[in-house]
């Protein structure tokens, strides 16, 4: 029986989603889908699929939950991509619209309010269509629409950019979780598809055969940060630790 693999089907899988389709070891072994955070972790969570990349806020509510690859989606200082938008500062922020797609940056954004900005803002949950920003009022978005949308508003906090100046730690979005056991050998050659897609961004880019509004080279080559390493690890923990004390997991 082959592998079940969900992708985060978001512009920072590039590389990811490259590899993994022209890896020839890997067509043997695996069944590719695709889907936005909250989804793919619905389906890990559910057992519809046996892998997928999640949202690292997401981890918790998985049964036998295991990272099992050395690459993720993280960021040290900018990410540009998962965004606090607002037209008015922080100091003047009452109320905060979740992003519907992801766990992570919902907890994160609530994270940096009580322990960094120090604003106790009312947070409710959005949905697909965003309304527009009153006075006082903020949302988070995140992958796509934020890269597309941030220069709309007057006051983008990157929250990849505001952990960092709080922790003096990268941040990682989201990372390869199993909710079962794979075989050593399957995840060599999964992580060896990674690793070829991260090494080959540009033909990854051009694979897609699609235009961007953006930058996407300097998006993948310079903002989003693909290894998972010690440091990295470190900042899960400090991530649960904070969600953990305020009940947000």
């Amino acid at each position: 029986m082959k592998t079940r693999v969900s992708i985060i089907n978001y512009s920072n899988t590039i590389p990811f989603t490259y590899g993994l389709l022209n890896s020839k070891a890997l067509q043997s072994l695996a069944v590719f889908s695709y889907g936005y955070p909250s989804q793919v972790a619905g389906m890990l969570c559910d057992n519809k699929v046996d892998l997928s990349i999640i949202s690292v806020g997401a981890i918790p509510l998985i049964p036998n939950a295991q990272i099992i690859s050395k690459y993720c989606i993280s960021a040290t200082k900018r990410v540009d991509s998962v965004l606090l938008c607002s037209n008015v500062p922080l100091d003047k922020i009452e109320r905060i619209t979740l992003d519907y797609q992801s766990k992570t940056s919902n907890i994160l954004v609530q994270i940096l309010a009580k322990y960094v900005w120090n604003i106790s803002p009312k947070f409710e949950m959005g949905n697909e269509g965003y309304e527009f920003l009153g006075d006082s009022s903020a949302k988070v978005i995140i992958g796509d629409r934020a890269l597309n949308n941030a220069a709309k508003f007057e006051y983008v906090y990157d929250l990849a950019s505001e952990w960092y100046n709080a922790f003096k730690l990268p941040f990682v979005f989201a990372a390869w979780v199993a909710n079962k056991k794979l075989s050593e050998s399957f995840i060599q050659d999964f992580d060896s598809a990674c690793e070829y897609g991260i090494n080959h961004i540009d033909e990854a880019i051009r694979f897609t055969n699609k235009s961007f509004s953006f930058d996407i080279h300097n998006y993948l080559h310079q903002s989003v940060e693909f290894s998972l390493n010690n440091e990295k690890y470190q900042a899960i923990e400090l991530f649960f630790e904070k969600a953990k004390a305020l009940n947000l997991l």
